[in-house]
């Protein structure tokens, strides 16, 4: 019997059998009163529930049957039949996409990513169409990616010349057929894409490049599936609606400035074409700083660094990290007996020659076999399909790069376990009137951060906290000809953890939140030229219970509670706009997990995204179960939320 048709049959047996009894016996004990003769299991949850199921010896040998022989079935060989299975991300759209058509489009690079684990980054010779040069209303990009087979999540990003412009992960493909479509803004970045449609350039050069990373293993038994890509540009013209134009549906700093960067310098591997690292750079401890070189030019006037992250090996759980006591009174530098045991604390941030530059809590993406991969299918968590980037505006410590040498950023994680995948882009904006500008930094005021940590174990079981609290402040002008802009960049942290393990480590509770505050303010003299205030919260909650069950699986049931708020106030002299983000799911479901890998499991996720501003509102809702969308509604009226 081939292994896809045994899966089949294993599966119908599961949605049947085990479903039911790990339903009533486990999920629902207060009204499981079998009194059945002779056979007597006991059970115990760490909820305190204590009940007996008293069952035939029938009964007795259908569960050991399903628990001792069913991952046999599963992994027999044979074809899963082809489902075609969309996923997708209930997130805000591009706003040139709302009823418009694109003054053309580029198909930039196709791939198939089969065995691709430790080889160089995929890339394509890019030449701009003359039918669509600059300037441009806005530009998006598309990546569409289809599963050909059972495969795992991978992470996977896009550079256009050496500069990283999207990263994201697949999801879980669990099915022949499974496809996706991801669009991103990528406006920000049209000083490449200019670069790149200069014939100067492109003569000296020969060619523009794109390029796509996807680490794939393939196994024709058990890993089969192959990632199809297909990398678009789509540049639009004319007027836009505002509504996306000021929206982004995970962090990002906002800006006073409206117009994109005159030039964007990669901070990132150099050997990213040949290397197998692609662009990336590996962060490995929280002593270990990724730097790279740079140079400005001298009549740059403002300068904003943008950091790209994600998280993998001991660190792909890092906000479910327990505190044990091993970490806590012991050396952090010293190698943990335990991966994963020194607490969900994570700072993301920058140097500049040695000097930190500022940094920020990483937003936890919630990868798709995490907790309960059958949440994640097919809506993916908040941020997998486009993860944030983080902004630091370097604009006061100019007066520090402005004297035409080679100066060094430096990048590093705090609290940091192997690996990290991280890089950056620099935005540069120039002064057209001048060959030179002046500048200082007047401010610099970096207490340092606050952390205290608690934690209780005995054997398995116990608790831990960390509380963690920042503020930095940097003041610097800038002489150019827009005159002495002096500007202030202040930023506060807080941010908690909370776990507690009970029932020799069969129950866990995570309960973990950040709080940013930011302000850029803009000054000429006494008179405050613009402001930026943006507030950000991302609270994260997961309660879970495991019961280990034959084969060395695990039977798991979890709930988790995910949200993004984010604020942001912008005021430019008489003007103010202000901009709400509320982007919230909720999930409840169990699965039986052999390691990392599901074997059978059910899920229901509720994702509610709301962007509201001064003139529009956008609301869109998708509930999903077992596999399905259950609802799917869009409004762009706030009179239509519940």
């Amino acid at each position: 019997m081939s292994r896809r048709r045994n899966e089949g049959i294993a599966k119908h047996i599961l949605n049947n059998s085990i479903f039911v009894f790990f339903f009533l016996f486990i999920l629902n004990p207060g009204r499981c009163q079998y009194h059945l003769p002779r056979r007597r299991a006991r059970f115990s949850l760490a909820l305190g529930l204590k009940f007996e199921i008293k069952m035939n010896s029938t009964q007795y040998l259908s569960i050991f049957f399903l628990l001792v022989f069913l991952p046999m079935l599963i992994n027999s060989e044979g074809p899963v039949p082809s489902i075609s299975l969309e996923h997708l991300d209930p997130t805000l759209p591009p706003a040139a996409l709302a009823g418009q058509i694109p003054k053309c489009s580029v198909l930039v690079l196709q791939q198939e990513f089969t065995d691709t684990t430790g080889s160089t980054p995929a890339s394509a010779n890019y030449t701009h169409p003359r039918e669509c040069p600059f300037p441009w209303t806005r530009v998006i990009l598309e990546l569409s990616v289809s599963a050909s087979d059972l495969q795992r999540d991978r992470i996977a990003a896009v550079w256009i010349d050496g500069s990283e412009v999207l990263r994201t992960t697949t999801p879980l493909p669990m099915a022949p057929g499974a496809f996706w479509t991801v669009r991103k803004d990528v406006s920000r970045y049209s000083a490449i894409l200019r670069r790149l449609g200069d014939p100067s350039y492109t003569a000296a050069r020969g060619r523009g490049i794109i390029s796509m990373m996807l680490e794939n293993s393939y196994s024709p038994t058990h890993l089969p599936g192959v990632y199809s890509a297909n990398v678009s540009l789509h540049f639009y013209r004319g007027s836009t609606t505002t509504t996306a134009a000021a929206a982004a549906a995970h962090p990002n700093t906002r800006s006073l400035y409206h117009e994109p960067a005159d030039i964007i310098l990669p901070i990132s591997n150099p050997t990213g074409y040949l290397g197998s690292n692609g662009f990336w750079f590996h962060i490995n401890n929280e002593t270990h700083i990724q730097t790279a070189p740079f140079a400005l030019p001298t009549n740059a006037y403002r300068a904003v660094l943008e950091i790209f992250v994600s998280y993998h090996g001991d660190d792909q759980f890092w906000y479910t990290n327990p505190l044990r006591n091993s970490y806590l009174h012991g050396s952090p530098g010293a190698n943990l007996s335990t991966p994963r045991a020194n607490g969900g604390f994570r700072q993301l941030y920058a140097n500049i020659d040695g000097q930190f530059a500022g940094g920020h809590i990483p937003f936890p993406v919630i990868y798709p076999r995490s907790i309960n991969p059958f949440f994640w299918s097919p809506v993916a968590a908040i941020g997998a399909f486009d993860m944030p980037s983080y902004d630091l505006d370097l604009t006061p410590f100019l007066g520090l790069l402005l004297d035409g040498r080679t100066h060094e950023i430096g990048l590093g994680v705090r609290d940091a376990q192997a690996y990290w995948l991280v890089s950056a882009n620099l935005h540069v904006w120039v002064d057209l009137w001048s060959d030179a500008v002046r500048a200082g930094l007047v401010h610099y005021y970096v207490p340092p951060l606050k952390v205290n940590r608690n934690a209780e174990w005995r054997n398995l079981d116990g608790q831990s906290e960390i509380n963690a609290e920042g503020l930095w402040q940097f003041t610097g002008w800038v002489s150019s000809s827009r005159g002495n802009v002096t500007t202030a960049v202040r930023q506060k942290i807080k941010f908690k953890s909370q776990i507690e393990v009970q029932n020799r480590g069969a129950v866990t509770q995570v309960e973990v939140n950040n709080k940013e505050r930011m302000m850029v303010e803009m000054s000429r003299g006494h008179q405050t030229l613009g402001r930026a205030q943006m507030l950000v919260e991302a609270p994260l909650q997961v309660q879970t219970t495991s019961v280990n069950a034959a084969g060395g699986s695990v039977f798991r049931k979890a709930r988790l509670f995910h949200q993004l708020l984010e604020s942001v106030v912008l005021s430019e002299g008489q003007a103010m706009t202000t901009s709400t983000l509320t982007d919230r799911q909720d999930a409840e479901g169990s699965a039986l997990m052999r390691g990392e890998e599901p074997v059978w499991g059910s899920g229901s996720t509720r994702s509610s995204y709301k962007y509201r501003d001064d003139n529009t509102c956008y609301l869109r809702a998708v509930n999903t179960a077992g596999g399905v969308i259950m609802i799917d509604t869009t409004s762009p009226s706030c009179a239509a939320e519940a």
